[in-house]
């Protein structure tokens, strides 16, 4: 009885669209785990894998991937820290606030870290400073 309401609903608001504009069901947010392209991990801690990060004219770029491993959609935040020769020591922050990733998709990015007055080092050591995940409640 309710998927013939629901069922009634969708039809309806196909109806009433205007020619030309679809509506369609969301897609969940995310990406396929396995999909993103980063190469060898350097960390992994719970949910969040970081990897190498690369030169990128003044600045490095610290590619990291989230994967909801739970059951519900979640939250993340997490703070990376990077420190090398010289006195370069940066945290970078991701939140994905907006939008919680569905179970089984994952959330590629790069963040982009500096530390103005310092030499950006060579090899980098990273460290993940916070990773806290906060599942959707319903």
């Amino acid at each position: 009885m309710a998927q013939d309401r629901i069922s009634a609903a969708i039809n309806e608001r196909r109806a009433a669209a205007a020619s030309g504009d679809p509506i369609t069901r969301s897609t969940p947010t995310g990406t396929a785990q396995g999909s993103e392209e980063f190469g060898q991990p350097a960390l992994v801690s719970g949910d969040v894998t970081v990897f190498k990060p690369r030169r990128d004219g003044g600045s490095l770029t610290v590619p990291l991937s989230i994967t909801n491993s739970g059951k519900k959609r979640a939250f993340y935040q997490v703070e990376v820290r990077i420190t090398g020769p010289g006195g370069f020591d940066a945290t970078v922050r991701l939140d994905t606030g907006a939008v919680a990733l569905y179970p089984g998709t994952s959330w590629p990015t790069e963040l982009t870290v500096k530390d103005p007055g310092k030499p950006l080092p060579d090899n980098p050591v990273v460290s993940i400073v916070k990773n806290s995940k906060r599942e959707l409640q319903s």
